[in-house]
């Protein structure tokens, strides 16, 4: 049975599909701080970069749905080719699927002797045509060593000092590529939802689907959700389905389906165990007395051995007037005392600059690599820039007082500006540095940074896409 499968609370809240189940939208992305910075972080790396971004984080917290996302934000200098994650794939079926996806006559393919050569082959025409193609592969670590070695061999082709061919990998754990594909792995971590987030999390999961009115979940609905899944959005959505249901949300619960049978076959095979081993004791019930009854040299043995055993001293324990309950109400008490000393679980507040956690730590006051800042250096400002020019975009949030927070925070200076945008109905804060004419001059520039700064993941953008971001943000507002 599926739990998500058509709930009766669909037609009370007049929903038009169920809220919380597992179904992937491209359309509906919840852009939380977290998922929004690690996106414009793989579209960079793709666009604009050699690297292969390695997106890693346990199941559950969002991997599928941010490479749907990233495929429907896909331009058109970007030609995709998707390989699920299977144990059974191999790299014949994912060579056709490539080539199908990358524009190849179904005709060609068949006559085709060597699939890999035909591959090769359109990555040289995309690229002469200035697209990038791209793998997205979900579940890496599924696949066979046989198929992650091929692909390591289609990611090191290069033509004219250039890789034909980018990526973008999501797995459970880091895994390792065969060849130059290892050196281009750039690795993204994908951290747990905030628990500032859930409220609007479940309310944007609610309304996608038709809902219109007040919240659902109380305040201490929403600290039950997030102390049982800690972050994770897949064991959310599962919480927040029973609550709906009028359930108690419990985890445990979906490890409890079609028990049924199993429990009924078990229980018929330990009562024939039990008649077959009764059955056999009063058959040999002779057998069994003479092996149980001590012979008489056997029992002077043992009086000997009792009589040179040495007593133990008797232990005292003092009862102060204590009194006496019951087992039901002590092992009640017990539990409790035992779930006491369990602390709460701690909420990672990761700031929007942070990709891992070595980069928190390396980053440090920057007061020497950059002039002071001034106040010029605002909106405003961003908007006077030639639009042909390049900045970096170093990080993004939703709370403004973030932006200044991490300005102060890392001492930056120079031309360093923020700017505002609309991203799903709120105002979302970002973060700008530097001022170059062309992409190479960035690139060198930021190659000449001293650490940390050089290891603080970023964005290179042109100042017109910039600018028409804060265009079409006035226009709304």
């Amino acid at each position: 049975m599926n739990e998500f499968a058509e709930p009766a609370y669909i037609s009370r809240l007049t929903l038009h599909s169920a809220p919380f189940n597992s179904t992937i939208e491209p359309t509906n992305f919840f852009s939380g701080s977290q998922s929004e910075h690690r996106l414009n972080l793989l579209l960079h790396l793709i666009r604009a970069s050699n690297k292969i971004g390695l997106l890693v984080a346990i199941n559950g917290l969002g991997k599928t749905t941010l490479l749907t996302q990233l495929k429907q934000r896909a331009g058109d200098e970007l030609r995709i080719c998707n390989i699920e994650g299977n144990a059974q794939q191999n790299s014949s079926t994912a060579l056709k699927q490539c080539l199908i996806a990358l524009g190849v006559d179904e005709n060609e393919i068949r006559s085709s002797d060597d699939h890999a050569e035909t591959f090769r082959d359109r990555l040289q025409q995309l690229r002469k045509l200035q697209v990038r193609p791209v793998l997205l592969i979900d579940d890496a670590n599924i696949l066979s060593e046989e198929l992650l070695t091929e692909i390591s061999i289609w990611l090191g082709w290069q033509s004219d000092n250039e890789f034909l061919l980018q990526a973008v990998i999501a797995t459970t754990n880091d895994i390792k590529l065969a060849g130059p594909a290892q050196s281009r792995v750039q690795t993204v971590d994908l951290p747990p939802m905030t628990e500032q987030e859930l409220p609007d999390y479940l309310m944007y999961r609610l309304t996608t689907v038709g809902y219109q009115g007040d919240t659902l979940f109380s305040e201490k609905d929403l600290k039950h959700f997030y102390r049982l899944s800690s972050g994770n959005p897949a064991l959310i959505n599962q919480l927040a389905h029973q609550k709906l249901l009028g359930l108690k949300p419990n985890l445990a619960k979906s490890a409890r389906f079609n028990v049924g049978p199993l429990h009924s076959s078990l229980r018929w095979v330990g009562s024939g165990v039990l008649v077959i081993s009764l059955i056999l004791i009063l058959s040999y019930q002779e057998k069994i007395n003479q092996w149980l009854t001590p012979t008489p040299d056997e029992i002077e043995l043992t009086e000997q051995n009792v009589i040179d055993i040495e007593e133990p001293e008797l232990v005292t324990v003092i009862v102060d007037n204590d009194e006496v309950k019951d087992n039901e109400l002590a092992q009640r008490e017990e539990l409790a005392a035992l779930l006491s000393d369990i602390p709460e679980p701690e909420v990672l507040e990761q700031s929007m600059d942070q990709f891992t956690q070595a980069d928190t730590e390396l980053l440090e006051p920057m007061s020497e690599i950059i002039e002071p800042i001034t106040e010029d250096h605002q909106q405003d400002w961003v908007m006077q820039q030639d639009g042909s020019h390049y900045t970096f975009q170093l990080m993004g949030s939703w709370e403004k007082q973030e932006v200044h927070d991490f300005i102060d925070k890392y001492a930056l200076a120079g031309d360093v500006a923020m700017f505002e945008s609309m991203r799903n109905g709120r105002i979302w804060y970002a973060l700008t540095y530097g001022v170059f004419e062309n992409k190479q001059s960035a690139l060198d520039a930021s190659n000449k940074w001293p650490a940390p700064l050089n290891t603080l993941p970023s964005w290179l953008r042109r100042f017109d896409s910039v600018q028409k971001q804060i265009k079409n943000t006035v226009q709304v507002q």
